[in-house]
């Protein structure tokens, strides 16, 4: 592959990676101001058309790594598990 090949492709990446950004910023906003509408109107779910659309507040639990390295390293240590992955970045 030439040069100017693989620029073409780096910049197409460049291109499509853009567009999702924005894609992604336009969902947002219209998540937000689905939700908003939903917290008006004080409901979870919410029917509209063929579609469902719910909003719920889901609680968590899990464990801090950070805290765990502190109070008992070695404990951290005998449970931690290294991997290894391949990072494609374009800057």
């Amino acid at each position: 592959m030439s040069s100017a090949e693989l620029l073409s492709l780096v910049e197409q990446y460049r291109e499509a990676q853009q567009l999702i950004e924005a894609a992604q910023a336009e969902m947002d906003a219209i998540k937000a101001t689905i939700s908003a509408e939903m917290a008006r109107r004080d409901v979870e779910r919410i029917d509209v058309g063929t579609h469902k659309v719910t909003l719920k507040v889901v609680t968590t639990s899990r464990l801090d790594g950070k805290a765990i390295k502190a109070a008992a390293p070695e404990l951290a240590a005998r449970f931690t598990k290294t991997t290894t992955t391949t990072r494609f970045c374009v800057a």
